[in-house]
């Protein structure tokens, strides 16, 4: 038994190894790594979308408040697309899933009207909600860079009072979404005004905390000497933060009630499997 497992191990390995370098064939690890990177296929529905989209493009007419801030959403969130598009790709995508509710008007029209139009509006305010649930998730992720973030520029500051080379070493080491930022903002202080492209960063992330730091920042290129803010905002941001991780623990037991009910259900019923054979066996020898 133990040399037929050796035996089988170390064919198994030697195939592993030979598979690689065979003609004709792609090693299996390789080939889902080629079709994960691969571009997903444009479906019909995301080309139906496409189509009405660039029809209604042209036609849309935005606020420049609710414009600008919609293209700093988008471009925070690396979206490539145009506020104008993203509205019309939303409209048409709204469009487009209640065009299907059209069948109904065989059975009523007054139903059919009602599902088309509360369908359109779920759809539309779905991709807002979906836009929002984005940028909600990006401003947690880079929050909870910040008690780091804020330690490590305190600790720059012993030996340099440039912000540009604080945010450039800290690049290097911080989480995609803090590194977008910075990029961002390094690029738009070494091409213009450097306080106002902290300010910019502070508006396109939309955090308190971030601003708290941001604020810090400014004074530091102002010259001043923010080595006890930074302490003070370091030390804040660990205790809030495990706060969360507290608030966060205290949820879980909320989460795991249904769980044990059904667990406390299935042990009744496998006490009461056996008590009931059980007694069945005991009924079986009286009679």
């Amino acid at each position: 038994m133990l040399t037929a497992l050796c035996f089988t191990l170390i064919s198994l390995g030697l195939f592993l190894l030979v598979l690689p370098h065979c003609r004709g064939r792609v090693y299996r690890p390789a080939a889902l790594a080629i079709r994960h990177r691969a571009p997903k296929p444009i479906t019909q529905t995301e080309a139906a979308v496409q189509r009405i989209a660039s029809v209604l493009e042209p036609h849309i007419d935005m606020d420049p408040i609710n414009r600008s801030q919609l293209s700093e959403t988008l471009q925070s969130l690396d979206h490539t697309e145009t506020p104008e598009t993203w509205q019309a790709r939303t409209l048409a995508r709204a469009l487009l899933f209640a065009v299907m509710l059209l069948p109904l008007i065989l059975v009523s029209p007054f139903f059919c009207v009602a599902g088309m139009g509360l369908m359109g509006v779920a759809i539309y305010r779905q991709q807002h909600s979906q836009l929002t649930a984005e940028m909600r998730t990006r401003r947690q992720s880079i929050e909870r860079e910040l008690p780091q973030f804020a330690g490590t520029i305190r600790q720059s500051l012993n030996g340099t009072h440039d912000v540009v080379a604080i945010l450039t070493t800290y690049q290097k080491i911080c989480g995609p979404a803090l590194r977008d930022e910075i990029t961002r903002t390094l690029n738009d202080m070494i091409t213009g005004n450097p306080e106002r492209a902290i300010k910019a960063m502070e508006g396109r992330v939309a955090s308190a905390k971030l601003g708290q730091v941001t604020r810090g920042l400014i004074a530091v290129l102002r010259g001043d000497d923010q080595r006890i803010y930074f302490d003070m905002l370091a030390a804040e941001f660990r205790k809030s933060q495990n706060e969360e991780v507290e608030k966060e623990l205290l949820k879980r037991p909320d989460k795991m009630n249904p769980y044990m009910v059904m667990l406390f259900v299935c042990v009744c019923l496998m006490i009461g499997a056996s008590l009931g054979k059980y007694i069945a066996q005991q009924m079986g020898a009286f009679f």
